[in-house]
Parts: C-alpha cells; structure tokens; sequence
C-alpha cells in the first residue's frame, strides 16, 4: 500500500466539519455568471451529470450547447471523500489534449470559465449522438459500436502514452479505494490480494529503483457507458474526464466490458450479443494494442462487477436476483482465478 498517499473518508463525528462554500448556488445564479461574460445564453433541462459536475443543455446565441458546472464533491457516507473542484481544469486539459488525437472524438470547447468552473461544450445530440447507457437500457444496443469503442480507447491509450504526467484532482490510490471495497467486503481475510491489486492499479512499489520498471501512464477510470455517446451508425464520443489518474492502463477496456457483462446478466442485453460484442471490442483494441495479462484482465473486470453490482452510480441494477448474478460473476473471477478472455466468457455463460 502506498504510505505516502493518505485517502481521509468521512467518520462518525460530532465535530462540526465546515466544508468549502458553493461557487454557484442556482441554475439562475450560473447563469447570471455567464450572461456578464456577455454572452446569450439561456440554460434548460438537467442532463445527466458526473459525480462531482452538474449538466445543463443549453442554447448560445442560438446554437444548441452544453453547459457543465463542477463544484467541490462533499462526503455523504463513511465511505465517500471530498472531491475538489480543481477537477473542472483537469478535465478542460484532458479535453484539449484528446481533442488533437485522431480517431477519439469528445465535444469541443466553446467557452471555458475556470473562475467558477464552467464550460460551454459543443451539444453532439445534433448529430445524433446518445448515451450509450440509454441505448442499453432501452435494450437496443447496437454491435455496431464495439468495434468504434475498442479502436478509440485503444487509440487513447496508446497516443497518451506520450504525455508528461500532469496533475490530476485525484490519485490512483483514491480510484482504487473507491473501487475495490466491494471486493474486500466480499474477501475481507484476503487483504493480500487487495493490496497486490492496489500496486497493479496505482503502479506503486515501495522501492525507487523499481519505479523505473513500471508502465505508469494516463487512466481514464470512468470509460463506462454513461461517459460514451453513440450514434445508430456506431460512431462513438467520450465524455467526463475530471476524475482521472496516472496509473495502469490496462485497467480501461475491462472497465468498460465489465458494464457490457453487468447489463448481460441483467438481461438488458441477449447472452449471445454480449459475447460477440465483447469480442469485437477486444479484437478492434487488439489490433492497435495487443492485449496481454489476460489473467489481469478478468480480475479488472472482476473487480469493477463487484464495485457496480448494487447499482453504485449505474441505471438498472434493482433486483435481488440481478445483484446475486452480478455478485457470482465476479467471485467466480476471483475463486477460480480465470487467467483467459475465454474463460472470461465462459464463466459469464454459466450464470443463469
């Protein structure tokens, strides 16, 4: 475990914890803010919005926009931590960067206001895009995609491994944390494999000289469907970049088919077509990055299953029957060390 990375969750108090004051109050308030920008915006609906932004569709002299305001994230539970608003730069960095790189499409940025954290982002609804997460549960999700989505993160990976390490709002150690305390509740006399996963995921070691020898590169921990836009063509965009981390990449695209398997089980996606889509993901990723560290794999995809199987920040988990299905899939993972994306796919298949 890295000593030198403190993560300081909530804990019972009777203390009187004062946390930073809000930015911007109201939609009203933001967009006054905006308005003495002297631009002609008008902000509508509510979108689907990060754990620590707030999305608005919006019109700009006319022109259909997004508005995206980030504030400080505070600690709801004994679980949870402050996230800071610094996560709005991050993400405008990110996107400028992603932006130059052919083959990964995000939206634009029209206007930035790093004063109170907002962007005005192009709105790729008029193009027909949708979340991705929508088309699952609505139970159309299109094969068209996987092929789109492999290549892009693959792309991602590939092209960010020439950037300096910048800073981000938060660590490794912090995604980690959040993400793999499902599993030390499901294995709590296994702390072992906890902290040998925690290394693999920050790419820490104790030792200096062995800093050298890890693949430590930019992570993108929140490639999920909710962070994915599709068209009916299969044409993909990435979205929500203020949480990432410097870390291992190999933890993208199990990530991201760890949701495809989720749905799967749910039933919001037909057994076979997970399968095959799962496939071609791989294989269009494959073909730009070899995947190797099979066995890392499932156990990434192990280890997101368990964070997501009570419905943690996703749509459509609701049943018992569905959350004990997501809950065998990742033990299986993990009892039966599955070492191969076959074995990965065999094991989804036995579940019924």
């Amino acid at each position: 475990m890295n000593k030198n990375v403190y993560i300081l969750p909530i804990s019972a108090t009777f203390r009187n914890i004062k946390y930073p004051e809000k930015i911007i109050k109201s939609v009203e308030g933001l967009e006054r803010r905006i308005k003495g920008k002297k631009l002609k915006i008008k902000i509508g609906k509510s979108l689907s919005g990060g754990t620590v932004s707030s999305v608005y569709e919006a019109t700009l002299d006319g022109r259909k926009t997004v508005v995206k305001h980030t504030e400080n994230t505070e600690p709801q539970t004994p679980v949870d931590f402050l996230i800071m608003s610094d996560a709005h730069d991050v993400e405008v960095k990110i996107i400028n960067k992603l932006e130059a790189i052919e083959g990964v499409r995000v939206p634009k940025i029209i206007e930035n206001f790093p004063k109170f954290t907002t962007m005005i982002l192009e709105d790729l609804r008029v193009e027909g895009y949708a979340l991705l997460s929508d088309q699952i549960i609505g139970k159309k999700l299109s094969l068209k995609s996987a092929e789109n989505i492999g290549k892009s993160l693959a792309i991602l990976t590939k092209q960010s491994q020439t950037w300096d390490e910048f800073k981000t709002n938060e660590s490794a150690q912090m995604s980690y944390y959040e993400r793999g305390l499902e599993y030390l509740i499901a294995y709590p006399n296994d702390t072992k494999k906890y902290y040998e996963m925690e290394a693999a995921f920050t790419q820490y070691v104790e030792e200096k000289e062995d800093q050298e020898k890890l693949d430590r590169y930019f992570v993108w921990p929140d490639g999920h469907p909710k962070n994915m836009l599709v068209t009916d063509n299969g044409e993909v965009a990435f979205i929500d970049f203020g949480r990432c981390h410097w870390g291992d990449q190999r933890y993208m695209l199990p990530n991201f088919l760890a949701h495809i398997f989720l749905y799967g089980l749910l039933g919001y996606i037909p057994e076979k077509k997970t399968i095959d889509y799962v496939k071609r993901c791989v294989k269009a990723y494959g073909d730009i990055i070899p995947v190797k560290d099979e066995d890392v794999f499932a156990e990434y995809v192990g280890l997101e299953v368990f964070h997501r199987a009570f419905g943690r920040y996703v749509d459509g988990v609701e049943s018992r029957d569905g959350k004990l299905k997501l809950l065998e899939f990742a033990m299986i993972i993990f009892d039966k060390k599955i070492k191969s994306i076959k074995t990965l796919l065999n094991a989804y298949s036995s579940i019924k």
